[in-house]
């Protein structure tokens, strides 16, 4: 799994691959979510170099694009298997691929969760790989937790934790580790790497791990349709996959508005602040 590439992203509803206007600059700072996808799939790919960690052997590669350059994670792995030994366990029906790393930014803009990276689907090499936007200067969670660096605005970082355990209660990740989590220098969280999630289980992995929810985000949950996704995602989920993503982002709304009804709106929900709502944030 991906566990040194601090990325940053910010997602936008159904946005598509257009020829857009670039900027005159070799940076590629206050880029929008479209043209950030755009010269994902479209960039010169340079000279590819191992990253420091990850299990998968993600690599790093500098892309170039009218007159930008910018970095990228390049994930090829796609294993399947009917057992598998994990750190947590055996596991039947073992999946392991680059395409849940595309299905979970396309989820993420559906939800309006400005929280994953910039995931998009190219052959690199002759593979069919995933690449994700690259972003310096980040922290992995585990670094904050060994250094103990407490978060500046506390209620802020547990708004944002909580946004990423019912994200990963949604996508059943089987590995979310502190090194997929990454802090930006203004202590927004971006969640990455979701080669091992979206398994088949209908049920929640731990619903304890669910203490509030943005309220926006529980109103997307709510939106969720099984025919829908199973047509936006054919190429990155089997049917049984959305079906199962389906019937987990239910038993999220069930928790939560019975949690309503048991302790009040105020104590269950909350609003991200503006800035982690609109599309570009953090860059």
């Amino acid at each position: 799994m991906l566990a040194a590439c601090p990325v940053l992203f910010s997602p936008a509803l159904a946005l598509s691959c257009v020829l857009l206007t670039w900027p005159a600059t070799d940076t590629a700072q206050h880029l929008t979510c479209a043209e950030m996808e755009e010269f994902l799939r479209l960039g010169k790919i340079g000279v590819q170099h191992n990253t420091p960690k990850g299990v998968t052997l993600p690599s790093r590669a500098t892309l170039e694009y009218k007159g930008v350059t910018h970095d990228a994670a390049i994930q090829t792995v796609d294993i399947s298997k009917p057992s598998y030994q994990t750190a947590q366990g055996s596991e039947l029906n073992f999946r392991d691929t680059w395409k849940y790393n595309v299905a979970g930014y396309e989820l993420a803009k559906i939800l309006e969760l400005n929280m994953v990276p910039p995931y998009v689907e190219r052959w690199v090499g002759g593979n069919a790989a995933s690449l994700s936007w690259w972003v310096d200067g980040a922290m992995m969670e585990l670094d904050r937790k060994q250094r103990n660096l407490p978060a500046p605005d506390v209620e802020s970082w547990n708004k944002q934790m909580y946004a990423v355990r019912v994200w990963h209660q949604l996508i059943y990740d089987t590995d979310p580790n502190l090194t997929n989590l990454l802090i930006t220098r203004d202590w927004q969280l971006w969640i990455i790497d979701f080669t091992r999630a979206f398994r088949l289980h209908k049920d929640l992995r731990d619903r304890k791990d669910l203490v509030q929810c943005d309220r926006r985000l529980l109103a997307k949950l709510r939106t969720l349709d099984k025919d829908v996704l199973r047509e936006k995602f054919s190429r990155w989920l089997t049917k049984s996959e959305v079906d199962a993503l389906v019937a987990r982002g239910g038993k999220i709304v069930d928790f939560f508005d019975k949690e309503v009804a048991s302790k009040g709106e105020g104590a269950v929900l909350y609003d991200f602040p503006r800035s982690q709502q609109a599309c570009g944030a953090g860059l």
